[in-house]
């Protein structure tokens, strides 16, 4: 028996490459078609007839030059959805090895589950789970928390 994982708003806290280039509270969504290449490597495209609509949401935490920290809420839940999407608009999470820069910021993705719901697989319990920003990525943009 499997637990079913469902999104939840907040769900996640990561902190991805450069500038997003908008102001700290800045709502917006990224909304393109997810497909997966033989190499089980997921692109976006426009195109309807080879992937699968993918909305994600998110908020500017904070920014420096170098990093954003992001609060990103999954409208629908796609493989690798986040990592894709960021990458997509110029700015990939921070340590990606699949879909960030070629050269290694850190050794370690920047992508942390805030919040995570699902009901208990025996006795159907809705249970959520919430943590903090990670030091790590206080670390890494300075955030105090």
């Amino acid at each position: 028996m499997s637990a079913r994982v469902s999104p939840s708003p907040g769900i996640v806290f990561l902190s991805c490459t450069g500038s997003i280039g908008r102001r700290q509270g800045y709502f917006s969504s990224i909304t393109t078609y997810l497909a997966e290449n033989q190499a089980h490597g997921v692109y976006t495209t426009n195109d309807a007839r080879k992937g699968k609509l993918a909305h994600t949401a998110y908020k500017v935490l904070k920014q420096t030059k170098d990093f954003s920290l992001l609060e990103v809420d999954l409208l629908t839940g796609r493989k690798h959805q986040i990592r894709v999407h960021l990458a997509a608009i110029g700015h990939p999470v921070v340590g990606d090895p699949r879909y960030g820069p070629e050269r290694k910021v850190r050794n370690r993705l920047a992508l942390h589950a805030k919040s995570i719901s699902f009901a208990h697989p025996f006795s159907g319990e809705p249970l959520t789970f919430d943590t903090k920003v990670p030091a790590y990525f206080i670390a890494l943009i300075g955030f105090p928390m």
